[in-house]
């Protein structure tokens, strides 16, 4: 993967910190792992100063730790900042769901139910690659509908932390009712029923948490 070979002008600490950041999500770096900046740097083909720039960026924001002497490793997954970031999504997104209720048109709520219709298929695969990607795009078509689309990218550096205890601690058993939510929530919104819109968005966001003791315990 050379950077260089690309057409895109994206600096190369940008390009590197999409790439380590990405892996880190869909835990192809798993917490505790150690992510070798020389390793990276022959992958990449370029040298190691811009990957020490993308992995300060992802230590601010608590995905590696760096340690003197050791070495850089991917962070634990730490209760207090799911938590936190389940409590900031909520709030975004129980008020997205409730604009969404009110202000939706008639394609936007097709979109919606046809998203829905493609998880029940990726679910039946057991495609769970794809039934996440649906799951994060049924979501920022709420923020659209709601007429508030640049919110979902604040939603999604918010997650981030949320998104690596829900790759660990879901399991195929849940999948069925992660379905079930989406309906409701979406039904809610065909209905234009803002007060259920609400109440089935903050219970699909509490799901993850409620299993994430479950994790700690695995």
């Amino acid at each position: 993967m050379a950077f260089a070979r690309r057409t895109t002008r994206e600096p190369a600490a940008d390009q590197c910190y999409a790439v380590i950041r990405a892996r880190i999500l869909d835990l192809t770096y798993a917490p505790g792992d150690a992510i070798s900046e020389t390793r990276l740097a022959t992958e990449f083909e370029i040298s190691r100063t811009p990957i020490r720039e993308a992995l300060k960026r992802l230590e601010s924001e608590g995905l590696v730790d760096v340690r003197p002497q050791q070495g850089t490793f991917v962070s634990p997954i730490k209760r207090d900042l799911v938590m936190d970031a389940q409590y900031a999504r909520s709030a975004l997104e129980c008020a997205l769901v409730a604009d969404a209720a009110r202000l939706r048109s008639e394609e936007q709520l097709h979109e919606l139910r046809f998203n829905l219709s493609s998880q029940q298929r990726a679910a039946e695969r057991g495609d769970f690659d794809t039934l996440f990607r649906l799951d994060e795009e049924m979501h920022r078509d709420i923020a659209k509908a709601a007429g508030r689309a640049a919110v979902w990218h604040v939603i999604a550096d918010i997650k981030i932390h949320m998104d690596r205890a829900r790759k660990l601690s879901l399991k195929a058993h849940h999948v069925p009712t992660l379905i079930e939510q989406h309906r409701a929530i979406i039904d809610a919104i065909a209905d234009a029923d803002v007060p259920n819109a609400i109440a089935a968005m903050k219970d699909h966001l509490s799901f993850v948490v409620e299993h994430f003791d479950e994790l700690v315990e695995r």
